[in-house]
């Protein structure tokens, strides 16, 4: 996994690295690094990603009802 997405485990689960100046965290859904304002609190995935996720799970939950 991390060979593939060229990210060493280490950088992979820091809360905090700096690439190119900026403060950015490792998403695990887009498998990319974003600014630290785009994550809530210590998540590990980026709102744009969870809110995607979030909204499938209520679509299919609804369904099975």
């Amino acid at each position: 996994y991390h060979r593939r997405h060229k990210v060493c485990e280490f950088h992979a689960k820091a809360a905090v690295v700096l690439l190119s100046g900026q403060h950015q965290r490792f998403c695990q859904q887009c498998s990319r690094f974003h600014e630290i304002s785009e994550f809530d609190e210590a998540k590990r995935s980026c709102r744009r990603r969870l809110a995607g996720h979030n909204e499938r799970r209520r679509k299919s939950s609804y369904d099975s009802h």
